[in-house]
């Protein structure tokens, strides 16, 4: 089947096939544009019982550096700002 993409939001759909071992094989296309390589590690989810996502091990990683940043400066603005039930006690 002839790959379908969309290059205005980088985005790559392919059929594939589940093999008789529960396998699955990403498209090439897929594959080079991520530099996904023999050995990378994934998450798998599903969402409604319905999609199953695969996520590469290192983008979670990445993501959740990323929140963990973004917590961090969350708590420290906390720290900084006095909450609403204080400056309606004053």
């Amino acid at each position: 089947m002839k790959s379908m993409h969309n290059h205005t939001n980088g985005s790559n759909m392919d059929m594939v096939t589940l093999g008789e071992r529960g396998q699955i094989v990403v498209p090439a296309a897929i594959r080079e544009r991520l530099g996904l390589k023999a050995g990378d590690k994934f998450m798998a989810f599903t969402k409604h019982n319905e999609v199953i996502c695969l996520v590469p091990a290192s983008s979670m990683r990445h993501l959740v550096d990323v929140l963990n940043a973004q917590l961090a400066e969350v708590d420290q603005a906390e720290k900084q700002t006095p909450n609403a039930s204080q400056k309606e006690n004053n």
